[in-house]
């Protein structure tokens, strides 16, 4: 059980990798992008630390999801936003990947 357990919240967190692929990812920045992180800060998203919840996971993401949708946010402001409100485990898993991604070429937030 605990393998389905991890495997749904590295599912969940894939999905905010996966966004960085979209070419819509260098649209906002500098001081907009500062002034977006604390609108969508102003939202009270929860944290994600990881463990082994997956309803917790799936409630997180219809949670940022649905800040995002009335925010109007572009993608790269869903990663950068997103992975902004992950602590513990997750927070490290989003360094590592992070690190990982860049190796590769691919310009990540």
């Amino acid at each position: 059980m605990a393998g389905r357990n991890y495997h749904a919240i590295a599912n969940a967190l894939q999905t905010l990798a996966q966004a960085i692929g979209n070419p819509n990812r260098r649209e906002a920045g500098g001081a907009v992008e500062y002034q977006e992180l604390d609108r969508f800060q102003r939202n009270n998203p929860s944290s994600f630390n990881g463990g082994y919840n997956p309803g917790g996971a799936q409630n997180w993401i219809r949670e940022i999801e649905k800040i995002f949708r009335v925010m109007a946010c572009l993608e790269r402001q869903k990663v950068a936003f997103g992975t902004h409100t992950l602590v513990e485990e997750t927070k490290y898993w989003w360094e590592n990947t992070r690190q990982c991604l860049e190796v590769e070429g691919q310009n990540v937030t």
